[in-house]
């Protein structure tokens, strides 16, 4: 269950749209605002030549300024990681964004893809409120290639995307966002690559010792929690050098608010039993209504250790060798406490519809006796494990350079997550108010009190328990380059291969305690003819408040205590009871080996104002997937529906395999000593995410939905255009602008079917039930056109103390197509993107102050197409504000301070119609504390 989050004021159509016109009218009128600031600036400040390309990582080289008596001046801060993010763009011949330290040990955000937010063509998800996968120009995370110093990273949980939640920012030095591939570079990242760069201890140039110490206090559960890092860099001397780094974090974070599923399809002969909507005397309508309402409160924390080390030794001025790593385990853990109305579940005596309000289709308001009122408490625990490592060398001779590197990478996923099958029949009444974009009221009816723990019965206890799932991937390249010298040019011949073996794995350990086990363990009744077969669960019931975030009549409600129930009944008693088993038929491992060879030539002339390469890329792939196909005639559904079982599989291992030409160019030319244009095209490839490669499928008879994989899969292609135009001036200023084209093919499918089958119940007996099939193919293309404006403006030439400030931004506008996603049904938007997005901020900085706030738009976005009920899941418009803040004491001391999402920005999705699906609240974070640099 995703939780997403963002403003609370509901919205119809009409308004959320007049709400997006008027944010791109603030972004574009803002972004014009600072390109005449900064054109009056470049007439009174002398545009700077361009820079030489940097020889070491710029977060790892002093940025200088000249003071007016010609006195060099030592920067740091905001303005060291504009300058270093700027270098790097100017000096880079592809199209690149970057992010760079501000020193070692001073990233501008404590999470990387926060930072990365401000970006241009750059958005982001979150988990919790904390920033996690990045998603690049149109196209969802999974196509963005997230490398480590350059080399790919094993993914916890397996797909393609990798979360920036398990990598601390303590350590980096800057962070690339490639949008122009080049022919030398490692392959998969269809949108973009984001190289996240830690520097090498020789490189550093000199003994640092940084301590970080910190607190972390969040707004919703008023909690403050630890935040320390240290970094050591020793050079021995100009031949070897080591470093380490060891990071600690922990947040308590508590998520809060309303989930709503969509409109479920209530067709009123269908229902069980039988139920007249409208009460017209008759069953033969259909209307859709409200599945659930669903007040929700995630309730846990974060906790985070990463270790970096590295060794580079350099035995003679021609061989340098280094090795390095890179550890991480991060926990995950909450108490998911949520309080259900189901209203698509109406039995009992005296069940039936007492009233109801219809618009449009719709059940705008319902009143009902018998609906499913269930309380849940789901202990949910991931612990993500990490380590990357490499080895490598490069060896200069004279003109030629020959480099090798091996890699290694694993990442381990444990997760638990089980919940309780508790419920009442309640008398109780939803009514939207005739608007379904606000949360609808819920009330209990009829005399009817949901704080009577006596009414509530237990079917059964179950889920998942220590699933592992684990993702290895180890890989070789060796690289050669040849410089050539010409009269009039310098070219340099590159060539190389690489080979790759990856292999993810999964299987599920579920377990199901029932009602019957439950009872005999506390020695109380059992009955089997209450919700076919329950007893009493008050004696694990308590009270619970959280009407501080939701509707204050739901807010205080029961819900299991784990204390409670572990006391009757031990967790060791409950798993001997009930043993956890594998699902086979979702169990798998995919292997994945993949071969490349390239040929590129970079060529720098005309007095170094041209820059390009041109290459070209092979890339071969073998694919074997084994799991164990189902046997849909063997379903069973558990008590209380929680659980759906294949309980029939077979054994079964498929191959895959295919080739593919990567062409690529990249071309830079100085119009000016300011003014630089450049062009990319390329062709690129993303593999399909490996859980769609599995032979297996997954089935909830509760929603009637099948889903089944496809491990013949191929990998998405895309041919992309990219030109961009930049002006560089004064101290770190820019202004730029960009257009891109994409045409995707290959894009994934569904196709869907509809299946009856027979399913099996637990309580006894059997029922006919039809599924929706669904099942990933190829086939979709589309086309994704955009273009990017970006300014940096530093008010250098204005008098002291003013010329401290400055402000940058960027903005980004999408033309995405549309996608078939099932097929046999229309087209629909791509997922995951935003089609107007904008960066805003302003800083000063003087005399070891500093104080940036920043402010991240993006508009509505197409979450899920299609969703539990085919109604869709949108996402509605949602803008962040982040501010922060330092003061250095001296060169050695600094005061920091970070609010994270001031305002109390919440997001909230919507159905494809305007229903309201969920409103969740994060709160604000507040970080301060010191960083110490010897």
């Amino acid at each position: 269950m995703t939780i997403i989050i963002d403003d609370p004021s509901p919205r119809t159509g009409a308004t959320r749209e007049s709400r997006m016109t008027t944010n791109f009218l603030i972004g574009t009128a803002s972004l014009l605002a600072i390109m005449v600031a900064s054109s009056a600036m470049a007439q009174t400040v002398p545009a700077e030549a361009p820079a030489a390309p940097a020889a070491a990582p710029p977060a790892q080289t002093d940025a200088i300024d000249e003071a007016a008596g010609g006195e060099e001046i030592v920067v740091t801060g905001i303005r060291r990681s504009l300058a270093d993010a700027t270098a790097l763009k100017r000096n880079n011949i592809g199209i690149v964004d970057a992010i760079s330290s501000e020193d070692i040990g001073r990233f501008p955000d404590q999470n990387l893809a926060e930072s990365l937010q401000r970006v241009t063509g750059v958005q982001i998800t979150r988990n919790k409120g904390e920033g996690s996968r990045v998603a690049l120009r149109g196209l969802g995370p999974n196509f963005t290639q997230t490398l480590y110093n350059g080399r790919q990273i094993a993914t916890p949980g397996g797909g393609r995307s990798f979360s920036f939640t398990s990598l601390s920012s303590d350590f980096v030095s800057a962070v690339e966002v490639i949008k122009s591939p080049s022919a030398e570079q490692v392959e998969g990242g269809l949108a973009g690559l984001v190289n996240v760069r830690v520097a090498r201890p020789l490189d550093a140039g000199r003994d640092v010792i940084a301590v970080t110490a910190e607190g972390i206090y969040e707004e919703n559960p008023n909690r403050v929690t630890p935040h320390a890092s240290l970094f050591v860099n020793k050079v021995i001397n100009d031949r070897f050098a080591a470093n380490f780094g060891i990071n600690y974090e922990k947040r308590r974070v508590l998520s809060a608010g309303y989930l709503g599923y969509g409109a479920e399809n209530g067709i009123e002969a269908r229902r069980n039993p039988p139920l007249d909507y409208n009460r017209d005397g008759d069953f033969n309508d259909a209307y859709r209504f409200i599945h659930t309402t669903n007040l929700v409160a995630q309730d846990g924390k974060f906790e985070r250790v990463t270790m970096i080390g590295g060794l580079q030794f350099k035995p003679t001025d021609t061989l340098d060798l280094y090795a390095d790593g890179f550890f991480s385990d991060f926990k995950d853990y909450s108490i998911y406490n949520e309080h259900q109305v189901r209203f698509t579940n109406i039995q009992g005596a005296g069940a039936g519809i007492v009233g109801s309000t219809v618009a449009d289709g719709y059940l705008t308001a319902l009143d009902a006796n018998g609906v499913d009122h269930r309380s849940d408490t789901r202990p949910i625990d991931t612990r993500d494990k990490l380590f990357t490592g490499a080895a490598g060398g490069i060896w200069t001779l004279d003109q030629l350079k020959v480099s090798g590197e091996f890699t290694y990478s694993k990442a381990r996923r444990i997760s638990t997550n089980y919940g309780f099958a508790i419920n009442s029949r309640a008398r109780a009444s939803y009514d939207t108010g005739g608007n379904l974009g606000r949360e609808p009221t819920v009330a209990f009816q009829r005399g009817y009190d949901p704080l009577d723990p006596s009414t509530f019965n237990l079917l059964a206890v179950g889920g998942t328990y220590r699933a592992p799932s684990i993702d290895r991937n180890y890989d070789g390249r060796l690289d050669v380059a040849r410089d050539i010298d010409l009269a009039d040019a310098k070219l340099v011949l590159k060539a190389g291969g690489m080979f790759a073996n990856r292999k993810s794995a999964f299987n599920s350990r579920t377990f199901n305690l029932t009602s019957r086990q439950f009872a005999a363990a506390l020695g109380q009744p059992y009955n089997a003819n209450i919700e076919g077969g329950s007893t009493s669960a008050a004696p694990i019931l308590g009270q619970v408040d959280y009407s501080k975030f939701v509707q204050p009549s739901l807010g205080v409600y029961l819900a299991p205590n784990l204390n409670a129930f572990f006391d009757r009944i031990p967790l060791s008693t409950v798993l001997s009871l009930a043993p956890p088993q594998a699902q086979l038929a979702n169990d798998f491992t995919v292997t994945e080996r993949s071969y490349a060879g390239y040929g590129q030539l970079d060529i720098r002339a005309l007095d170094d104002r041209f820059n390009g390469n041109v290459g070209l890329r092979y890339v071969h792939t073998d694919q074997t997937s084994d799991g164990n196909a189902a046997d849909l005639s063997t379903l069973l559904v558990r008590r209380g529906g929680i659980i759906t079982v294949v309980q029939g599989t077979t054994p079964v291992s498929i191959d895959n395999s295919y080739s593919e030409w990567l062409p690529s160019a990249n071309l830079s030319y100085d119009l000016t000593p300011q003014l630089k244009i450049r062009g990319a095209v390329a062709r690129t490839l993303t593999r399909p995410d490996i859980g769609l490669l599995s032979p297996t499928l997954s089935v909830d008879a509760n929603t009637s939905t099948i889903n089944a994989r496809n491990p013949n899969l191929r990998p998405y292609l895309s041919n992309q255009i990219d030109l961009s135009l930049e002006y560089y001036f004064a101290k770190s200023g820019l202004l730029s602008a960009a257009v891109f084209y994409k045409d995707v093919k290959n894009f994934i499918i569904n196709s869907a079917n509809s299946v009856t089958q027979t399913v099996q119940l637990e309580e006894g007996g059997s029922r006919q039930q039809v599924f929706l099939l669904r099942q990933p193919r190829n086939g979709a293309s589309s086309k994704i056109k955009g273009f990017e404006l970006g300014a940096q403006v530093p008010f250098t030439f204005l008098p002291g103390p003013f010329d401290g400030l400055g402000v940058l931004g960027n903005f980004t506008y999408l033309d995405l197509g549309d996608v078939v996603v099932t097929q046999g049904q229309p087209a629909i938007p791509i997922s995951g993107a935003s089609k107007r997005s904008y960066n805003i901020a302003g800083y000063y900085e003087k005399s070891g102050f500093g104080i940036r706030a920043s402010y991240n738009y993006r508009n509505g976005f197409v979450n899920d197409p299609t969703s539990t009920f085919g109604d869709g899941d949108y996402q509605r418009s949602y803008g962040q504000l982040d501010i922060s803040a330092s003061y250095d004491l001296n060169r050695m001391v600094t005061l920091n301070a970070d609010l994270t999402n001031a305002t109390n920005a919440k997001i909230i999705n919507d159905t494809g119609v305007g229903l309201l699906r969920g409103v969740v609240d994060n709160g604000r974070r507040v970080t301060a504390g010191v960083r110490v640099r010897f």
